[in-house]
């Protein structure tokens, strides 16, 4: 069942939410011995939580895609996490297991880097192949315009492509630092080669801003901080002294005023709903409504989750997150191997990574995505109670666990979490839409 999983990110995204039933069937089927209900964790306190939204923000605007309603959708989408949740903390992986798991998954995204690089040739002897017949096939459900000459990999489109060879990039990373002999550490930098010029054959500009905040994460969490600040300035100055370098610099203004268009109508419509939100696909609805044309997303993870699940989502996204990065730090710093901290590192990386790339897009509403990033999140809580609250033999640390945050800190983060996103989204407003007003 692993295999598939992992394997259904990799091939189409027709897969996932084929997998993610047959893991939810097998949970319900053995409900008894999985104890759901009785052992809730994080994450699958988020997971309901946003079930529980979309269903009260559903009753409080009913709508509906080709008739079906709208509410079912991220009910059933966040129910399936949570019984992927579930499924991974009855499998109670070891961090070993976990290991030889993405290093099996990070040799398998090799395909999506094939596809993207025939995808860029125009051979008949390929075309009247059987990968002739693959590339129809991926061709057949691209959602993207056909005149493009960016791949769109086994996704569908570029920029999601791009996503998952951002995480398959930072895997290789890590491969390189875990791996013994030296031809093998050779080979993980030079498929860390091979994954960049996928990368650059999808013509996405934000995968690059998500590949640098994941290496940095990455090599922040190896505990090298002056390196870390070292390489991030010389990356950024070698950016400005050579702006050449941006992909596709010559549509980046106009691709920018359509942002900023999205942006700012993503805005207007989480004003009007900022409690409960609007639900994905509602989001579409409304949008060509305001702006007379359709987009299906907010081309932005944060305001994508505070316009189509308000407020309420919003602070239960990044209470996640948090909880997410306190217990990732917390279980590099209690493992006691190079290879375990690396690998706490490697996932957060992902984390993050795919968040700097939803700066610019809103990659995990999709569902090859939206799967990498929900088990690297998964996988971190889980290993966080395995190492940190389950203490193996080895640990002789006394001190108490103490879980994130203690009252005090709970207090403050909480008026964080209501004042920084209000803060933000009306400094957007003020900049973008007052002044098009005036």
């Amino acid at each position: 069942m692993a295999q598939f999983l992992f394997l259904s990110i990799i091939l189409t995204p027709l897969l996932p939410p084929v997998a993610l039933l047959c893991i939810a069937a097998a949970v319900l089927w053995h409900r008894k011995e999985y104890r759901f209900l009785k052992s809730l964790d994080w994450p699958e306190k988020a997971f309901i939580g946003f079930m529980l939204i979309s269903a009260v923000s559903w009753l409080v605007e009913p709508s509906w895609f080709y008739g079906i309603p709208v509410g079912l959708i991220p009910i059933a989408m966040f129910g399936l996490y949570w019984m992927l949740a579930v499924w991974i903390r009855h499998l109670s992986w070891s961090w070993q297991e976990v290991q030889k798991t993405y290093l099996a998954f990070w040799l398998s995204g090799l395909y999506i880097a094939v596809i993207v690089f025939i995808q860029q040739m125009d051979w008949h002897v390929i075309n009247d192949s059987f990968v002739g017949n693959i590339l129809q096939f991926y061709n057949d459900f691209r959602f993207q315009s056909e005149r493009s000459v960016r791949s769109i990999g086994t996704s569908g489109n570029s920029n999601l492509t791009a996503a998952l060879l951002i995480c398959f990039s930072l895997m290789s990373i890590y491969a390189a630092s875990v791996l013994k002999k030296k031809w093998h550490k050779l080979m993980a930098f030079l498929i860390f080669g091979v994954y960049v010029t996928a990368i650059w054959c999808t013509g996405s500009r934000g995968a690059w801003a998500g590949l640098l905040i994941g290496l940095i994460v990455q090599l922040w969490m190896t505990g090298h901080r002056k390196r870390t600040v070292t390489i991030t300035l010389a990356i950024f100055l070698l950016i400005s002294c050579f702006p050449e370098l941006i992909p596709r610099k010559e549509t980046l203004q106009a691709t920018i005023e359509v942002r900023l268009e999205v942006w700012t109508t993503a805005f207007k419509i989480f004003r009007e709903h900022w409690l409960l939100g609007v639900l994905p696909l509602h989001f579409g609805q409304l949008f060509v409504k305001e702006a007379g044309f359709y987009v299906y997303h907010a081309h932005n993870i944060f305001l994508g989750v505070a316009s189509e699940f308000g407020v309420l989502g919003l602070g239960l996204f990044l209470w996640m997150l948090l909880l997410t990065i306190q217990r990732a730090r917390r279980w590099r710093k209690v493992a006691n191997q190079k290879e375990e901290k690396r690998l706490a590192g490697m996932l957060l990386s992902l984390t993050i990574a795919l968040l700097g790339h939803g700066m610019y897009d809103y990659p995990i509403i999709a569902p090859q995505i939206g799967l990498m990033f929900m088990l690297s999140v998964i996988i971190i809580h889980t290993q966080y109670v395995r190492r940190c609250v389950n203490k193996p033999d080895w640990s002789k640390s006394s001190e108490p666990e103490r879980e994130f945050p203690a009252f005090s800190e709970r207090k403050v983060i909480s008026w964080i979490l209501l004042f920084i996103p209000y803060e933000v989204m009306y400094w957007i407003y003020r900049v973008f839409v007052h002044r098009k007003i005036e």
